[in-house]
């Protein structure tokens, strides 16, 4: 756990909450998180009587479009309270309070315990071994199955072929980008469902405690009676975004054959278009998901690249969604 300044109004709205709701408790916050985008929101933990792990967590929003972001996460973990009281088996975030001040709005949450997966992945040469990365993906395949038992009437399905005109308008890359989109979400409209999607699975948002998913955070992407397999396209795009992290630029990636580190994208275009373990092994993730909804494992690859142009629409950094956008009109090309 890295801790990093929050400014002066943050540390005031923060000693407020914890003083209103720890009165009298001797108490260390940390701050873990704090976003340098347009929209900063800072990640608060709340140790209490010098135990180990935390009490609370807070979500703090400073500027407009951050405290809509605070205010989408309480909504959507109130939504999953009233059709889940057990908060998927206790491994989502139970709300306390979402408190709007003058100097920000601020979500507290119950903290849940556990490591982020992050961690792991970015260990030497975890991604390149067959039987830590399945291990990985097993975790979050099991935590996405329970998930998804919480049905929820269906949402109106989202359009990214849309949403990638309107941002990037009359590009060529996002034209034929849009064009093949538009084609891949009439392929994967799916059956009368709904259900509970996350919107933000990956490793980062993971936590897991003794071998199992033990808390899942970060919920203000999160759509009641979307597409399930939202989220494990997801999962398997960020993995494979940076299996080529730690090998110097222009070597091969250790335990990936056909895979050469320093072309951004390049692992996710191995995953989607290569051979071997790891590119079945995200096959099978995604094409589970598929059949579990009423689909055909096939269209993993039209999920995946659905996934990237929900990263495009999606993204809070214009850098970022245009990297993805340059990417899936490679792969769709």
């Amino acid at each position: 756990m890295t801790a990093v300044a929050m400014g002066p109004a943050v540390g005031i709205l923060v000693r407020d909450i914890v003083h209103d709701h720890l009165p009298g408790r001797q108490t260390r916050t940390v701050v873990i998180a704090m976003s340098r985008d347009a929209n900063p929101k800072a990640t608060v933990m709340v140790f209490v009587d010098g135990a180990p792990s935390p009490l609370l967590a807070l979500k703090v929003g400073i500027t407009q479009g951050a405290c809509r972001s605070v205010d989408a996460e309480a909504r959507a973990l109130r939504a999953l309270a009233e059709v889940d009281p057990a908060m998927v088996h206790h491994t989502a975030p139970r709300v306390l309070e979402l408190r709007d001040d003058p100097l920000g709005t601020a979500l507290v949450m119950i903290a849940c315990p556990g490591v982020s997966m992050a961690i792991d992945y970015h260990r030497w040469r975890h991604n390149s071994r067959p039987d830590r990365v399945r291990r990985d993906f097993a975790r979050a395949d099991r935590w996405l199955r329970q998930l998804a038992r919480r049905s929820v009437p269906p949402a109106a399905p989202l359009r990214w072929a849309d949403g990638i005109r309107a941002r990037f308008g009359s590009d060529a890359v996002a034209e034929c980008a849009a064009t093949a989109t538009h084609s891949i979400e009439v392929k994967l409209e799916r059956p009368n469902l709904g259900a509970f999607v996350h919107g933000d699975f990956w490793c980062g948002n993971i936590l897991h405690t003794a071998g199992v998913v033990s808390g899942v955070v970060d919920w203000e992407h999160a759509v009641v009676g979307g597409d399930p397999v939202r989220d494990r396209a997801r999962f398997a795009l960020s993995y494979s975004l940076y299996l080529d992290r730690h090998t110097r630029a222009g070597s091969p990636v250790h335990g990936h054959a056909g895979l050469r580190a320093g072309r951004w994208g390049a692992g996710i275009g191995y995953a989607v278009q290569g051979q071997g373990w790891y590119p079945e092994l995200v096959a099978e993730f995604v094409g589970d998901g598929l059949e579990t909804s009423g689909r055909s494992s096939d269209l993993w690859r039209a999920a995946m690249l659905s996934g990237l142009a929900e990263i495009v629409v999606r993204s809070d950094h214009d850098g970022f969604a245009r990297q993805h956008l340059e990417l899936l009109g490679e792969l769709v090309a």
